[in-house]
């Protein structure tokens, strides 16, 4: 008799618990359990049959399903290039001003933050194709129409490095890809610039700070005009998404958290 009372208490507690869980899959989770708990409380009322059914399509049959349904979207998927202070892997782990921004993003809609490093010249085609909610990593343009761009969250520039043996003065503007101008990823043109390679490349300020640390005395560097800033960009079906970020950005500004994020990626 207390072993009944017992369960039915449980079952509206378990339900309220996991109607209440933001991320999907621990809502899912908590219903297999009150499935579970609905089940024994079937077998403890004489009904045998109906607590076999429970359990097999309730706790076991439907959460399967329904996990298999959200293992994507119950991720947030981001797709960029390494940038030392924005988005940059380090021991493992993603770490920079951009992950911040976007691990809290994550965690107020709910879902998990899946980062894919791609060359910077690819993110746009990746997203264009759908393989990808938000493209991140030193974005200072994406010309694409389809493509959705966010609120920005920081300032920076752009650098034109070209071999002085060239000859060759910096272009007028900007490139019209995606601000920088480089084929591969960013740790590729790194290892060439320490080669001496005869490279070519226009890049963001936060890009040309870290090839600045190695010895560019062969290299003619010109800052090109017009003003420029890092923001997200969203795939062609997500401008909601992207509404939604450029609004948590905002807070972000208003309380001050952003400029703390600023000061302890980008000292």
């Amino acid at each position: 008799m207390i072993s009944r009372a017992v369960l039915l208490l449980l079952l509206p507690i378990i339900a309220g618990v996991s109607l209440s869980q933001r991320r999907r899959l621990s809502a899912v989770i908590g219903m297999g359990l009150f499935s579970l708990v609905l089940a024994a409380t079937y077998l403890l009322h004489s009904a045998p049959d109906v607590a076999v059914t429970e359990a097999a399509i309730g706790a076991a049959l439907v959460t399967v399903i329904y996990v298999l349904a959200i293992r994507r979207t119950g991720r947030l998927l981001v797709v960029g290039d390494e940038v030392p202070g924005l988005l940059a892997l380090e021991s493992g782990e993603f770490v920079g001003l951009e992950v911040d921004i976007l691990s809290g993003f994550a965690r107020r809609l709910g879902l998990d933050l899946s980062i894919q490093i791609a060359p910077l010249c690819d993110v746009e085609t990746i997203l264009l194709r759908g393989d990808a909610d938000l493209g991140a990593g030193g974005l200072s343009s994406l010309p694409s129409v389809q493509l959705h761009r966010s609120r920005e969250h920081l300032p920076t520039a752009l650098v034109h490095l070209c071999p002085e043996e060239d000859g060759r003065s910096a272009p007028k503007e900007a490139p019209a890809s995606d601000g920088c101008d480089y084929p591969g990823y960013f740790s590729d043109l790194v290892e060439a610039f320490q080669r001496k390679e005869p490279i070519e490349a226009t890049l963001d300020m936060a890009r040309f700070l870290a090839i600045s640390r190695i010895d560019i005395s062969g290299w003619e560097v010109a800052r090109l005009p017009g003003p420029k800033a890092f923001a997200f960009v969203a795939a062609p079906r997500r401008k909601d998404l992207r509404d939604q970020l450029s609004a948590y950005i905002d807070e972000l500004e208003r309380d001050g958290s952003l400029e703390d994020m600023i000061r302890r990626h980008l000292p």
